[in-house]
């Protein structure tokens, strides 16, 4: 049976091809990592090179230099990054020689298990490459549910020696230390979660459901290459820091990034799928959503009245001045001191795009006042935060992140909101109110962002070591991004777009 691809699904079809293949590289790349990771590969002369290159690295020496050495002991990928960044981002101090060097230190069954996550990881993208494409998905669907078991069996495989990997590793020798740590947790256990979800909702025979969750699973898997290709971009962007130091800005991005892949890749299936010949039923929120939500923007309003008006700078803040370092408290003071009109400008900006973009949440979204005044707050807003992301400029260790969290908190305000503002005009209201989700959520996230600090000023279980170079910031910050995305991700599989359309 051949696939039947209309003419205007040419150019997804072909964007779909490109994304595969640059997937795919990565996937066969971390099998060879894998490969080399295996006990039998491993060499003791390797040591020495580690230290090295590492040195050479630190000195600036070029790749062609350190090539035969470093394509005898470490993996292609760590080869292929250096030779695009340069030795000092790509073997330098702070960087990949150091899991690398921890790798070949570990017992056998460490390795082997470690191997085999990598293979299994490489072969979960390979396999979703296929039962994403809704043009394979439709056409072979026997090859789809067979493709499907193997790949559920080798999920859950990759997530238990995940699970193995970071009991038997801890903290010290992860990479990056804790921020990446907790990171990699919560991918692991968010993947069970959903890869069981994902089962059940088959089972009960929900397919947007069962598709929604199991295209988590993938979104979790895509985070690596994804990863890699930020460091290859801002190592080249900022060749004089260190990979730990990028990473510190990559750690906000990425899965924010996996999650719009993610989205675009659902908004496609779906759209492969026939509309529902009876118009849906749009249920009101109920009382007690209402209720919670309504208190919800009260204290967000309250909070950023507080945080960027009476008492600008997460210095003036306890909970954040505990975890977060001096040298980023001034980074951050400097956004705001002596600023008045401007942080009363961004403050009515923000509580005008929370109040309003509630309000066409909970109550009328038809309004058009409020959708105007959401559009406008919303767009302000976001200008300034790209503006002060721009002031903190690059992810050095003195600002941890740099201006991470307001680029992507600023671009998001005035992204979403502009898309929906464009099916509005489109008159695609059930689309309309999807993308609202979205952007109404990211009205919250500079607000999330004193509250995430004060989240892990109360759980306070960040080794100080790790507080010192600003690793409560970078998860205050990353849980200020997650927060508005996944709920818009979450909230897309059951969406008024996504209950039109008959998905199977």
């Amino acid at each position: 049976m051949r696939m039947q691809t209309r003419p205007s699904a040419l150019g997804l079809n072909l964007i779909w091809i490109i994304f595969a293949l640059g997937i795919a590289f990565y996937a066969f790349m971390a099998m060879e990592a894998g490969k080399h990771t295996l006990p039998s590969s491993y060499d003791e002369s390797y040591v020495a090179i580690y230290d090295s290159v590492e040195a050479k690295g630190n000195a600036g020496v070029p790749y062609a230099d350190v090539a035969e050495e470093t394509q005898q002991a470490y993996p292609y990928w760590n080869n292929f990054m250096a030779g695009i960044t340069g030795t000092y981002f790509g073997f330098g101090s702070n960087g990949t020689t150091d899991p690398t060097r921890y790798y070949a230190s570990m017992t056998d069954p460490q390795k082997s298990v470690l191997s085999l996550h990598m293979f299994l990881g490489g072969a979960c993208i390979i396999l979703g490459i296929f039962q994403f494409w809704p043009g394979f998905r439709k056409s072979y669907r026997k090859a789809h549910r067979a493709i499907g078991g193997t790949y559920i069996l080798a999920a859950y495989t990759m997530i238990f020696a995940s699970i193995y990997h970071l009991l038997h590793t801890g903290v010290a020798d992860t990479f990056q230390g804790f921020t990446f740590y907790i990171q990699l947790w919560f991918l692991v256990i968010s993947t069970l979660v959903t890869q069981t979800l994902a089962i059940y909702f088959i089972k009960k025979r929900n397919f947007a459901l069962h598709f929604g969750f199991q295209l988590y699973t993938f979104v979790a898997f895509i985070n690596a290459p994804i990863q890699r290709l930020d460091w290859i971009i801002f190592g080249s962007i900022y060749p004089h820091l260190t990979h730990g130091e990028v990473n510190n800005l990559v750690n906000i991005l990425t899965f924010w990034q996996s999650l719009l892949v993610g989205y675009l890749i659902f908004a496609w299936n779906r759209a492969a799928s026939p509309v529902r010949s009876k118009p849906i039923a749009i249920i009101p929120p109920s009382r007690p959503l209402s209720v919670a939500v309504t208190v919800l923007t009260a204290m967000g309003v309250i909070s950023a009245v507080a945080q960027y008006m009476i008492f600008p700078g997460l210095g003036s803040w306890s909970v954040a001045s505990s975890i977060v370092p001096a040298s980023t408290l001034a980074a951050d003071l400097a956004l705001f001191d002596g600023k008045t009109l401007q942080n009363i400008i961004f403050t009515a900006a923000i509580c005008t795009a929370m109040v309003s973009g509630v309000w066409l949440m909970i109550r009328d979204e038809k309004s058009t006042h409020a959708r105007n005044a959401f559009y406008s707050s919303s767009l302000l807003a976001g200008v300034f935060q790209i503006y002060w992301g721009l002031q903190l400029g690059e992810p050095s260790m003195a600002v941890t992140s740099g201006g991470g969290f307001y680029l992507v908190s600023g671009i998001s305000m005035i992204a979403f909101p502009s898309i929906a503002l464009l099916f509005q005009y489109l008159g695609r209201e059930h689309l309309w109110h999807e993308v609202m989700v979205f952007a109404s959520n990211f009205a919250f996230a500079p607000v999330i962002l004193l509250w995430m600090h004060a989240l892990w000023y109360a759980l306070d279980v960040i080794p100080p070591q790790y507080l010192d170079v600003g690793h409560g910031y970078i998860l205050a910050a990353g849980g200020a991004i997650l927060g508005p995305t996944f709920t818009g991700f979450f909230l897309l599989f059951n969406s008024r777009e996504t209950r039109s359309r008959q998905i199977s």
